[in-house]
């Protein structure tokens, strides 16, 4: 039908008439402001939307771009965008010392050697991975940051580091371990790690869920393009930036602690250190 009744078929006629018509719907929101009342909105807004209708297919006609496979991407992206999503188990079907425990809890220790402050992590009595330090000129914490892997194991089911330390690779299947437990994704893992890191003095820390925006989200979701953790939504990434920061503050304000990791809950709980007199 557009095809047929637009008798100029230029893009810049188009393109000059879509802008038109969004002036015309602010116009008719203006007119709503100033009045606080129109008997006419409902049919004044089907007109509007109409035109604009028309002048968006005239331009996908014109790029010959079906438009019901744009909803349906838009659609798509719109479900893993803002759907709560559900609790992933990536690792169905492999055997148990190949999947991530549903439930553990890892203690964070912290020590100083000189002037260098170290954390280790113990996960049942056994010290995993390297002792960390800030690796910064200032000390900012970031000696702590494994709480932001243990916040994605818990809340998106996915942190191929978490499966480096806790040795739970899933090796029987040399794709899977290529790619999704291999060194390219832990590289990605750690880059989203760093990169919400170097946002978060501007962000308050993740202080309140307005912190972590969805232009933010956009950028990690396209980051894990092509791993099996891209199915998580940007909601649950949400979710766990804001759980693995309000642990991250309580490890560095209590100089270490207890972080209880439970994947069929998608949460991470704190507990601090030990004191002579609560052993």
């Amino acid at each position: 039908m557009v095809e047929r009744t637009d008798e100029r078929k230029k893009v810049i006629v188009s393109l000059l008439g879509l802008a038109g018509e969004l002036g015309d719907l602010n116009s008719t929101f203006k007119k709503l402001v100033l009045q606080r009342d129109s008997q006419t909105l409902r049919g004044d807004l089907r007109e509007e939307i109409g035109d604009i209708l028309w002048y968006l297919t005239s331009l996908a006609v014109l790029h010959k771009i079906p438009l019901q496979e744009v909803a349906r991407e838009s659609a798509r992206k719109a479900e893993r965008l803002y759907s709560q999503g559900e609790v992933n188990r990536f690792d169905d079907g492999f055997d148990h010392e190949e999947r991530l425990p549903r439930q553990f809890s890892v203690t964070f220790s912290e020590k100083r050697n000189g002037k260098q402050l170290l954390v280790r992590i113990m996960v049942s009595g056994v010290i995993v991975g390297d002792t960390l330090t800030d690796n910064a000129h200032k000390g900012d914490g970031y000696r702590y940051h494994d709480v932001f892997h243990l916040a994605y194991a818990a809340v998106l089911g996915w942190s191929p580091v978490v499966r480096r330390l806790l040795r739970r690779k899933r090796r029987s299947d040399p794709r899977i371990d290529e790619i999704e437990d291999g060194g390219r994704a832990v590289v990605v893992e750690e880059a989203i790690s760093a990169l919400v890191f170097n946002e978060a003095p501007q962000r308050a820390w993740y202080s309140e869920e307005s912190s972590v925006d969805i232009g933010l989200l956009k950028t990690i979701i396209r980051l894990t393009a092509g791993l099996e953790v891209h199915r998580c939504t940007a909601k649950q990434w949400k979710a766990a930036i804001l759980q693995g920061y309000s642990a991250f503050k309580q490890l560095k304000d209590h100089c270490g602690g207890r972080i209880d990791v439970d994947l069929d809950r998608q949460t991470l709980t704190y507990h601090p250190p030990q004191t002579v007199e609560d052993s």
